[in-house]
């Protein structure tokens, strides 16, 4: 069920239970308040500046009003400042900018952690849900269900609350533990929820992680791409959490990539010899997203904000030892380990930010989701039909709002990490406001996404020989 509230797109899906929602309710998630408001300038004329709110932020540094980015080497943020205790175990927070952040100047993580970005991880964690049809894409549990399952980079814990209402719902939940790993102490007790639930505070990053080899059945790991340099994620992650996975134990891993490009029209259905399953073709049609083959081709964003962002946002990431397309690294380093891992699988998926040109155009067979069960059943069409156009797509309530949600969750992402864009770009403040109002006016007003700009995502399995 799409919902929509105050001009923005959420996902309310009811193929799960509804206690979830109640759940994510339970859980403090709240909805970020942002607004711009006109102040004078010099010369009289009405400026645009930015007002941050969270529920969860306390009171801004004078010093970092104007939103100047910090000079620390190693934080996005900044250093401690004289007086800010250096005990991070007891004292995990910091206010910097009107934001919440981890207090530990030594961790490169750039993203805050208060109420407004636990909102948005939790609304992009139900987007993929709805997106990919189930908590996790690997097949490995249709039969028999897990018992014990580990949770990396947990945040909120959300996840782990809707994987266990999805085994809830199968009937198989009552032996099921969940484990969830965080720097950050931001879980609930979610026993208190229905759980069998734990909580361990450790960095995802620092290894060994603080469990016996073989303790889970399963491991699920999201966006952890701002835990650890790039180079790791590629040359050791995989191998490193495979060890606490007993033998025929399951690690399953999302991503999504930070740099944004144009899909180009009409793009092929992938075939079964690439392991896409007629199951996948199907919730790929029902969801209106399109699925990533080596085939699919892409081009670069031709917005001209997205274009900004995506230059900025690659070069702050590059000098932080990170990638602005975790994707690729993933998908490389589940290859890496052919002697510890089988039956390796993966689900790429394009989720357009918007209604798509393309898309409005009558298109032929060759390009419509909807005849790709035909195509993958090596069924020709009629001729006729060959030569014909079909009609244009017509986005449903609920595919429209799975959009809306994959740009609003993108231009919150943009907000989070405002303070590296900004050093990036070199604009004074009132120039970096003038490029936001633009850029939200754009893509959210405009329809500025109309060639075909897209969220791309991942999931990628495997089972520990």
């Amino acid at each position: 069920m799409a919902t929509i509230a105050d001009g923005w797109a959420y996902l309310a899906p009811t193929d799960r239970p509804t206690s979830a929602r109640a759940k994510a309710q339970s859980l403090q998630i709240g909805v970020q308040s942002t607004t711009r408001k006109p102040k004078a300038s010099q010369d009289g004329q009405a400026e645009t500046s930015i007002e941050l709110r969270s529920s969860q932020a306390g009171p801004e540094d004078t010093t970092a009003s104007n939103l100047e980015p910090p000079t620390a080497v190693n934080s996005p943020w900044s250093t401690p400042s004289r007086g800010t205790s250096t005990d991070y175990v007891t004292n995990p927070f910091v206010h910097r900018y009107g934001r919440r952040i981890l207090n530990d100047p030594s961790l490169l993580y750039p993203l805050p952690v208060d109420l407004a970005e636990l909102h948005r991880q939790t609304l992009r964690t139900e987007m993929l849900v709805n997106v990919n049809g189930a908590p996790f894409c690997s097949p490995f549990f249709k039969d028999s269900p897990p018992t014990k399952v580990l949770e990396l980079a947990c945040g909120s814990g959300f996840w782990s609350s809707i994987c266990h209402d999805y085994f809830k719902s199968q009937g198989g939940c009552s032996k099921i533990s969940f484990t969830g790993l965080d720097i950050a102490p931001l879980a609930p007790d979610l026993s208190l929820l229905g759980l069998d639930w734990q909580f361990v505070r450790h960095d995802v990053g620092e290894h060994p992680l603080p469990f016996r080899e073989g303790e889970f059945d399963f491991i699920f790991i999201k966006d952890t791409s701002f835990c650890r340099a790039a180079s790791e994620i590629q040359t050791a992650s995989i191998e490193e959490y495979l060890q606490f996975l007993r033998p025929g134990g399951v690690l399953e891993v999302w991503e999504s990539d930070y740099e944004f490009r144009t899909l180009l029209p009409h793009p092929s259905i992938p075939s079964k010899l690439s392991g896409v399953t007629e199951r996948d073709i199907r919730q790929a049609e029902d969801t209106a997203t399109y699925l990533i083959s080596p085939s699919t081709a892409f081009a670069k964003s031709q917005n001209k904000f997205l274009q900004d962002y995506n230059t900025w946002v690659e070069a702050a990431l590059e000098k932080r030892s990170f990638t602005a397309t975790p994707c690729t690294m993933v998908s490389w380093a589940f290859t890496s380990v052919p002697d510890k891992c089988k039956r390796v699988g993966s689900r790429r998926v394009a989720i357009p930010f918007g209604e798509v040109r393309w898309e409005q155009e009558q298109e032929g067979i060759v390009g419509g989701i909807g005849n790709a069960l035909k195509q993958n059943r090596n069924e020709p069409a009629p001729a006729a039909e060959r030569q014909s156009n079909v009609e244009p797509r017509t986005l449903t309530e609920e595919q429209a709002a799975l959009r809306r949600t994959a740009l609003v969750t993108t231009i919150q992402f943009i907000e989070s990490v405002e303070i590296l864009l900004k050093k990036e770009s070199g604009m004074r403040q009132d120039e970096w406001d003038r490029w936001w109002a633009g850029m939200t006016n754009d893509l959210i007003g405009q329809n500025g996404t109309f060639n075909g700009e897209c969220l791309e995502t991942g999931a990628w399995w495997c089972q520990k020989i």
